[in-house]
């Protein structure tokens, strides 16, 4: 039980911090950070195959959904203007990993992670664009509904798909 709680606030901590790195720091430190804590992260894990899972599908919901704010000319980022940043990938792979463990409470009640996506998904990307290079391309009565409502349905639709591939994935060792 200690180390359950332990490694549960290790893990929420680890994001938090992360969140920090990647919108201040940019792709060098992002991609270091997060390196190293997805590879102390799978060695400690009891849910290593339902965590890979859960990095992979939320990697391409969350680059889906930062093309899709991209493309629709709502917001833009340094760099290539066809690519969102790493720097924003890391934190979707960071923030991946806490659905099955510090987030659970809420990841596994999909009203719940509805609503709590609809509203700090808009808060979290309103914080990131004033840290970061970001900008935003279009006025925020326009952009910050559209993201809540993405939002509002990312991560039932992701909790969805994970549960969905899952038994096709645990006849498989990780």
């Amino acid at each position: 039980m200690r180390r359950a709680l332990a490694f549960t606030l290790v893990n929420a901590a680890a994001f938090q911090i992360g969140w920090f790195v990647c919108v201040l720091a940019g792709n060098f430190w992002a991609t270091i950070y997060t390196c190293v804590v997805l590879l102390l992260h799978f060695q400690y894990t009891r849910l290593r195959l339902r965590d890979f899972v859960s990095l992979l599908v939320l990697l391409i919901i969350g680059g889906l959904h930062d093309l899709l704010l991209m493309h629709l000319n709502f917001i833009m980022f340094a760099g290539d203007p066809n690519l969102p940043p790493l720097w924003l990938f890391c934190l979707w792979a960071l923030f991946a990993v806490t659905l099955n463990h510090s987030l659970l409470w809420i990841y596994s009640r999909p009203w719940l992670s509805a609503i709590a996506g609809a509203v700090a998904g808009p808060l979290s990307y309103l914080a990131g664009v004033q840290l970061s290079t970001a900008q935003w391309s279009s006025p925020l009565v326009i952009v910050l509904p559209i993201v809540a409502a993405l939002w509002l349905l990312m991560l039932p639709l992701h909790h969805l798909i994970c549960m969905g591939i899952e038994p096709y994935v645990q006849r498989k060792r990780f």
